[in-house]
């Protein structure tokens, strides 16, 4: 993470606007520019770390039943037919249940304790899920897990909300969502060494992976208890000028929503949430990308088994590792031009598109060099597919209300389709699991093609807009109260 300082407003003085337009002290904009520029690069160097390393555990802890699958955790639980997709299902079942209630109600706890404070507890739940001892015990864990790591996610984009304006976000979100595939990684690498321990102190490898992951979740939560800031009011990093200004900037961000109670949870927006069929869009698109997440970061391993038999457990946890890394590097790369160029949906497509292409080669690809390549053309697009869309639809979203309830839904919609990922890889299906791949693609088409009908739509209100066809709405309203329309506003452009 060596590109904290990556902020999208160009110098003022170079003929854009500034976000900070002048100083207090009657500075110039380009003093104005550097102050803002050193206090972004404070939030990035004290915030991006631990949200990155808080959404890295917290896949690892999900997803490594399916290295411990490799390590024989089926055999010593007694697990029979589906019953392994079955505890890899149920963890959504509570985790989908209370992401949406979650955002709504986080301003009004402490944000950076209370993600913490999850830290702490799903890291302790996923280490004990280590001394399961049969499939009911199993499945309990899998439920408490999904409880407790449900509603990080959300809550992290909506914490990242309130520190930075909507032109920094999507690679600010790269940095933590690649935390994602830096997971898929670390957990090939840390499956393939624990293999070597298989029977330590009685315990089977699979066992010591659980316990060894879990961990440093516990960890990081004591560490994020005292170190985050609830807000950039009470960022302890920032000096009470620094603070002023991200404060400044962030409502001037706001625009269209800048009075109080824009910024205050109220009944209305997360109605206006529930009746705006652009968010149910987002929800739809959604979907099927993190089908293929979820399948491919839980999966992988079973799939590149199957390639070749006759590669050991070792053997096969090490190829895993590239293809995560590859993707990890991949988003950020695609995430830092989206906030340059200020575009999303075209991005978001062509995930989707790099992905099917993948999974052609998986079902079609003749020989195992083809198919593995496979593996990393699908790596290429997964969290593309799936990130992208998380960042543009908070952006477009500038009431605090209606933007909690929107990403609460997106994102408990969207994770519902961790119920069926786990029962598209049977292993009757096994090598080519063409049954899954089949799905996979199909459903992200249908991803792609929501994006451009979202692109589409955005564009055309934005010319409307811009063509000023659409100002009859705020005629003889004061400025206040045109603030309170937000993205109703015919005064906001929503990004594209």
């Amino acid at each position: 993470m060596s590109s904290f300082n990556h902020i999208p407003e160009k110098n003022p003085c170079g003929g854009e606007k500034s976000t900070v337009k002048e100083s207090d002290n009657g500075g110039s904009c380009t003093d104005d520019f550097a102050a803002e520029r050193l206090a972004v690069r404070r939030l990035d160097y004290f915030i991006l770390p631990l949200p990155f390393l808080y959404y890295l555990v917290s896949f690892l802890d999900r997803s490594n039943i399916g290295n411990g699958r490799l390590y024989g955790l089926e055999e010593d639980l007694g697990l029979k037919g589906n019953q392994f997709q079955t505890a890899a299902s149920v963890f959504f079942a509570t985790y989908i249940a209370c992401e949406t209630p979650a955002t709504i109600f986080l301003k009004s706890l402490r944000p950076a304790k209370f993600i913490s404070g999850l830290a702490i507890l799903w890291g302790t739940i996923a280490t004990l899920t280590g001394l399961a001892q049969n499939y009911g015990s199993f499945v309990a864990c899998r439920l408490l897990l999904g409880l407790a790591e449900g509603p990080l996610f959300p809550c992290l984009v909506l914490y990242l909300t309130s520190f930075y304006t909507r032109k920094e976000l999507a690679v600010r979100f790269g940095y933590f969502i690649s935390g994602a595939a830096v997971a898929g990684a670390v957990g090939g690498l840390l499956a393939y060494g624990v293999g070597f321990i298989d029977r330590l102190h009685g315990l089977r490898t699979w066992r010591w992976l659980l316990i060894i992951e879990g961990i440093p979740s516990v960890c990081l939560g004591i560490f994020g208890w005292f170190f985050l800031a609830d807000s950039p009011e009470k960022a302890w990093y920032l000096s009470p000028a620094q603070r002023e200004l991200i404060i400044l900037r962030r409502k001037r961000d706001e625009r269209e929503a800048s009075t109080p109670s824009a910024q205050t949870l109220q009944r209305s927006d997360c109605l206006a949430a529930i009746k705006d069929w652009k968010v149910w869009a987002f929800c739809l698109l959604n979907f099927p990308a993190d089908i293929q997440l979820f399948s491919y970061s839980i999966f992988l391993p079973t799939i590149i088994q199957a390639l070749n038999p006759a590669w050991s457990t070792p053997q096969v946890q090490a190829l895993t590792v590239p293809c995560f890394a590859l993707s990890a590097i991949v988003y950020f790369v695609v995430a830092y031009v989206s906030d340059a160029m200020q575009h999303r949906a075209v991005f978001g497509i062509l995930g989707c598109l790099v992905s099917i292409a993948g999974h052609i080669m998986l079902i079609a690809g003749k020989g195992v060099a083809v198919r593995y390549a496979g593996c990393y053309v699908i790596a290429s697009g997964v969290f593309v597919a799936s990130g992208i869309t998380l960042a543009w639809l908070p952006t477009n979203l500038p009431r605090y209300g209606k933007r909690a309830t929107a990403i609460g839904m997106q994102l408990t919609i969207g994770n519902s389709a961790g119920l069926a990922a786990p029962y598209l890889h049977p292993s009757h299906d096994s090598p080519r699991f063409v049954k899954g791949h089949a799905v996979t693609l199909g459903l992200l088409a249908l991803s792609a093609a929501v994006s451009g009908v979202l692109w589409y739509a955005y564009v055309r209100i934005n010319q409307r807009r811009r063509a000023g066809l659409e100002d009859e709405k705020i005629r003889g309203m004061t400025d206040e109260e045109i603030d309170e329309l937000g993205d109703e506003s015919p005064r906001y452009i929503f990004a594209t």
